[in-house]
């Protein structure tokens, strides 16, 4: 596949990636039923520490009814389209700059953000769900973010080897934004891991559209030529 095509792709699947994510905001009724610490109310139960948490999340009735209501509409958005969506546009993106090693990170990262719902989905069938449960989910949670923040620094680091002026100021802002993720990761996590992300993504997402009608911007430098030898005897 070409870089264009493969930029086609990546910009095309940013795309839905990105409308997933409206429409998992747009979900009616989507609020908690107690505190979340700062966080959405998605990411407070992704990082729900004990079957405590769970329950002062989900509050009592008639709320509690409404809110997993809510959430399972948001597990099957997030596992059958946004999931899909970011690992193919960032996959892509790290295709499209000659990485055969990012797209595994991204393909890890999405499978274990599948694992992640299925755990959250067997919490929300059996509330407040086991201690064993919400454990093996804090492992899935921090490996996806991990690898997706490790990913995004990844591309980073590949647009800054373009040593070309675009390329190395998409690098500096993508690079930004997944140390944030990871810093608000390490913090607790802190909200502002997703705002992390998003600066990331959202960068990404435009030098894929650059990289459709101009692929050559994002081309390697080529080197120097070397001067002639001198000439034998």
């Amino acid at each position: 596949m070409s870089q264009a095509a493969t930029w086609r792709w990546c910009a095309a699947a940013g795309v839905a990636a990105f409308l997933c994510s409206v429409a998992l905001g747009l979900i009616p009724d989507l609020i908690a039923c107690g505190p979340t610490g700062g966080l959405g109310p998605i990411l407070a139960f992704e990082f729900a520490r004990s079957p405590a948490d769970v329950a002062a999340l989900f509050g009592g009735e008639p709320c509690r009814s409404t809110f997993v209501g809510a959430q399972k509409i948001g597990l099957l958005i997030d596992g059958l389209g946004f999931v899909p969506a970011y690992v193919a546009f960032l996959s892509c993106a790290g295709l499209a700059l000659g990485s055969r090693i990012l797209p595994i990170v991204f393909v890890l990262a999405g499978l274990a953000d599948e694992i992640e719902g299925g755990l959250l989905y067997a919490i929300l069938s059996d509330l407040p769900g086991t201690q064993t449960t919400i454990d093996a989910l804090w492992w899935a949670v921090h490996l996806k973010f991990a690898l997706l923040a490790g990913g995004a620094l990844g591309i980073s680091v590949l647009l800054l080897a373009r040593w070309r002026w675009l390329p190395g100021v998409v690098s500096l802002i993508v690079g930004l934004g997944a140390m944030t993720a990871f810093a608000g990761l390490l913090d607790g996590p802190s909200p502002v891991m997703m705002i992390g992300f998003t600066i990331s993504w959202a960068t990404i997402l435009l030098a894929a559209f650059v990289g459709v009608a101009r692929p050559s911007l994002f081309s390697a430098r080529a080197a120097p030529p070397q001067a002639p030898g001198s000439p034998s005897a």
